[in-house]
């Protein structure tokens, strides 16, 4: 289902969504200067539990597979997480309770100048296009340059840490997002509900973050609702439900996504790697394959109708300056922000995306993909119960 752009949910209150959650989550825990726009009520502790992929409607299609979280599902609970959706962005948001525009991290590639694109989560760069030579990645401690959300709530005194598995602990997407707070490092998922108990149970108001990646990585794989991917979602389920039953009474569990997910539709896809058309004036293409990003050195007015023209109704084409006001980006900040965000954002508004088949094979290959604005991308769970612990 499409999502117009005038949408009056788009710029409500909590958008964009994972941001502003943040922001309450640290405001129901007696922190100074966040906004509680999701409403929460007070809590003396509260993990916060992620699952990479889960959209609301993929939930609610495959709640048979999921009963502790199935029981947990309200009629209306779930948000929109903000733009793009996709990974990078949304763990950014979530730490630093920042909107993209913000934050700086843009997509799942984005141009950090004329001659580097960056991919966020391994931390690489390379060459913008062909007749430039990438620099070198930025140091990561260094790179959200506003104040973030757990920094500030750490300073305040609530305790923050972060539970993931130990293959993600060390990395520099993981020093650039996590900057406050411990890591603490699980060697599988069985040991998070002791970790996670461990972390809020220091007595004054604490704040755990715990990370579950896989059903992500079996979506985009094999596709959402594939045997592969219900698999991953059943591991989740008990995950959740053991968290549950380890935390006491007093301590608030949320279970919330980062994206959701869809399978493309071949009909609605378009291959920029072998559409002249699409590649005339376009200097490089960045981001997900449905949230594109076009850095168009000239005649951008000329390229945003052919664009369009090209992709018919099944996409929007945006200029930067309407993209920024529309609040897509949430509060663009930082001019070295702006600067990473394409001259042209390109979205699907039903099933299609842009692929590269001759650039990026493998992602071009995947079964499920995200990043965009409708609601099969935006829309995730947000589950709230207390621990089953007395």
């Amino acid at each position: 289902m499409a999502m117009p752009f005038n949408n009056q949910q788009l710029m409500g209150e909590t958008w964009p969504g994972l941001a502003n959650l943040t922001q309450s989550i640290f405001a129901s825990l007696g922190g100074r200067g966040f906004r509680n726009s999701f409403h929460l009520d007070r809590s003396q502790a509260t993990c916060l539990l992620l699952i990479d992929g889960l959209g609301w409607n993929l939930l609610q299609a495959h709640a048979r597979h999921a009963p502790f979280l199935a029981s947990l599902m309200q009629p209306d609970a779930c948000f929109r997480v903000g733009f793009p959706a996709t990974t990078a962005c949304s763990l950014a948001s979530v730490t630093s309770g920042l909107g993209s525009g913000a934050h700086g991290i843009v997509g799942c590639s984005f141009a950090l100048d004329e001659q580097t694109e960056l991919s966020p989560l391994s931390w690489t760069t390379e060459a913008l296009h062909a007749e430039v030579q990438a620099g070198a990645a930025p140091e990561p401690g260094a790179f959200i340059v506003p104040p973030d959300a757990w920094s500030l709530a750490s300073a305040q005194g609530i305790a923050v840490s972060t539970v993931m598995l130990g293959r993600y602990a060390n990395s520099a997407f993981s020093q650039a997002i996590y900057k406050a707070g411990q890591i603490l490092p699980a060697p599988a998922y069985d040991a998070y509900p002791a970790l996670v108990n461990a972390a809020l149970a220091g007595g004054g108001p604490a704040f755990c973050f715990a990370y579950f990646g896989d059903l992500d990585f079996a979506g985009h794989l094999f596709g959402p609702g594939s045997e592969g991917w219900i698999k991953q979602l059943e591991i989740a389920d008990q995950l959740a439900r053991a968290i549950a039953d380890k935390l006491p009474e007093s301590v608030q569990l949320m279970v919330i996504a980062d994206h959701g997910m869809l399978a493309l539709d071949s009909a609605q896809v378009h291959d920029f790697d072998l559409d002249p058309v699409l590649q005339e004036g376009v200097r490089a293409i960045a981001g997900d394959i449905r949230a594109r990003h076009l850095y168009v050195p000239a005649q951008q007015d000329r390229v945003h109708e052919r664009w369009q023209n090209r992709l018919g109704d099944e996409y929007r084409v945006l200029s930067k300056a309407q993209a920024i006001a529309k609040g897509l980006f949430g509060d663009v900040m930082l001019s070295q922000a702006e600067a990473r965000i394409g001259d042209l954002i390109v979205v699907p508004t039903g099933e299609g995306g842009i692929i590269r088949s001759q650039v990026e094979k493998h992602a071009s290959q995947w079964r499920g993909h995200h990043g965009a604005l409708t609601d099969a991308d935006q829309l995730v769970p947000l589950l709230m119960c207390r621990g089953s612990r007395v």
